[in-house]
């Protein structure tokens, strides 16, 4: 882990030099559009234990009342020369303000793994939301709406430590999130994300806590936590996962 976090850490400093030798122009008015950029060290824990690298590309639209965000991760491990891993996961969520805090969105997620308990794995749901708090330094907001799961069983690779139903689940699910985010310091972001996933062949609670420090404009460091736990497992595994990121994030 330490030679991962090395690497990290000399990418930071190699492209902060970098930084402060170009001064590009400033742009006569804001984007509506951004862009990261993060390549980072991943641990997990729980009923599977791992390391490896990740990456990830998240996008984020906004103009008048309309905000859109998307993000797509891939992971990729080896083992013995041979490859272990590979899963792609993205979402998309769109969001469109009313009026006093409220807001309509659409939400949707996909999962791609070749060698886990799912082929796919991917949720789409739509409802309402409210912007609870929203300072300068503090904001948080809630939404909730029904929405519809579906996950087809990779039956060549489960196990007995696979939390997984070992047919296809087509359902109706509820789906609630509670996104958190503060900035004590200029440099400094914490944030919490809480989204919950009800349905008949599972419930699933997702925590994830980041803290991202800001190096430079355009660099930062990320230490993510992220915890999911599940209503149902097979006998004898636990209700909960963990996995812990390191990320180097370059703001486009």
């Amino acid at each position: 882990m330490a030679r991962y976090i090395l690497t990290l850490l000399l990418l930071a400093t190699t492209a902060a030099n970098a930084s402060e030798e170009l001064t590009p122009e400033a742009p006569s008015e804001p984007s509506p559009l951004t862009s990261t950029i993060g390549l980072g060290y991943q641990a997990l824990s729980g009923n599977s234990d791992s390391q490896t690298m990740n990456g990830n590309v998240a996008l984020t639209y906004t103009k008048g009342r309309y905000q859109t965000n998307a993000d797509a991760k891939f992971i990729m491990a080896k083992k013995n020369g041979q490859e272990d891993k590979r899963k792609l996961s993205t979402s998309l969520k769109s969001k469109r303000m009313i009026r006093d805090g409220y807001y309509f969105y659409g939400n949707g997620s996909y999962i791609d793994d070749r060698y886990g308990p799912y082929y796919a794995d991917s949720i789409v749901s739509t409802g309402i939301g409210y912007r609870l708090f929203s300072y300068e330094t503090f904001q948080t907001l809630v939404d909730i709406g029904p929405g519809f799961r579906h996950q087809d069983p990779n039956l060549d690779e489960i196990k007995s430590d696979s939390i997984v139903k070992q047919e296809v689940v087509n359902e109706m699910v509820l789906q609630s999130t509670i996104d958190m985010q503060w900035k004590p310091l200029k440099s400094l972001t914490l944030s919490a994300k809480f989204n919950f996933i009800s349905g008949k062949s599972n419930t699933t609670l997702e925590s994830s806590f980041n803290a991202t420090n800001a190096i430079t404009d355009n660099i930062a460091l990320n230490l993510g936590y992220t915890q999911t736990y599940y209503s149902w497992v097979p006998e004898g595994m636990k209700n909960s996962d963990t996995t812990t990121t390191i990320s180097l994030i370059y703001t486009i």
